[in-house]
């Protein structure tokens, strides 16, 4: 009894194999054996530089886009941006899940499995959070979908999933329109002379952690839609004062940048 010696296709050596003598290679005469001057496959036909090939798989993930969107924009840009995105909604599949987080001085994680009402969990801008940490606040320590691979020989259909955070888009589509319509201004004042405070690092932080607890190994889309730099907590690149400029390339070859951590 010993192990089997397989080839790069996973065939297996045997009396039919050619095998040699000296670098001691050895190939399989089953694949491709129907090739002939007349029969040839596609990717030996110089017409098809380019093939794409389908994968034969079995249940795969919904599509995923969690909307996280800045409310210190200014209203008219808002307003354009509130219809840009109820606009989005009727181009996306049905089964498409959809999320949304707003965030200004403040962070918002919007619940929309709610109907009749808005729920949403508030997170301060200035606190770094870890994915534990985040999933831990949203309740969300078990997965809602673990994912798991699946044999192309055992084809299953797409299972229906979805969380309190992200819902398909045809249960919600009127719902998160009417969310997105209402959606107003970050409340809180801007004294003059002063940038708004956008938590912008802290918002994607939660959009991540978010996708991790719900749909881990997932792929999904953040799209952040954001109007101005970010100016506190995580990831701010200025301050608020708008007498201080945003750094530039020069700062930062001369040592000169603050809100900036070097790679090594």
């Amino acid at each position: 009894m010993k192990n089997a010696m397989a080839c790069d296709l996973v065939g297996i050596m045997n009396l039919y194999s050619a095998a040699g003598r000296l670098a001691k290679p050895f190939s399989i005469h089953f694949a491709y054996a129907g090739i002939s001057e007349v029969n040839q496959p596609a990717e030996l036909m110089p017409q098809f530089s380019t093939i794409e090939y389908v994968i034969q798989r079995g249940a795969s993930s919904p599509l995923i886009f969690l909307y996280v969107v800045d409310t210190c924009l200014e209203e008219d840009d808002l307003q354009a941006l509130k219809e840009s995105l109820q606009m989005s909604l009727s181009l996306l599949p049905p089964d498409a899940l959809v999320g949304l987080i707003t965030f200004g001085r403040m962070v918002q994680v919007h619940e929309l499995s709610c109907e009749g009402i808005s729920k949403s969990y508030v997170f301060r801008g200035t606190k770094d959070l870890t994915a534990k940490q985040i999933q831990d606040m949203l309740g969300l320590t078990k997965p809602a979908m673990p994912v798991q691979p699946v044999r192309p020989a055992q084809p299953q259909e797409r299972p229906s999933v979805s969380s309190r955070f992200l819902q398909p888009i045809h249960k919600i589509d009127m719902n998160l329109t009417d969310l997105l319509g209402e959606l107003q201004r970050d409340p809180w004042p801007v004294p003059q002379g002063k940038r708004p405070l956008r938590s912008t690092g802290v918002a994607l932080s939660i959009a991540v952690g978010l996708l991790e607890g719900t749909f881990p190994n997932t792929g999904a889309r953040i799209m952040l839609f954001t109007g101005g730099p970010p100016t506190q907590g995580p990831g701010m690149v200025v301050g608020d004062e708008l007498k201080v400029p945003i750094r530039s390339w020069h700062d930062i070859e001369k040592d000169n940048a603050r809100f900036m951590k070097k790679a090594t």
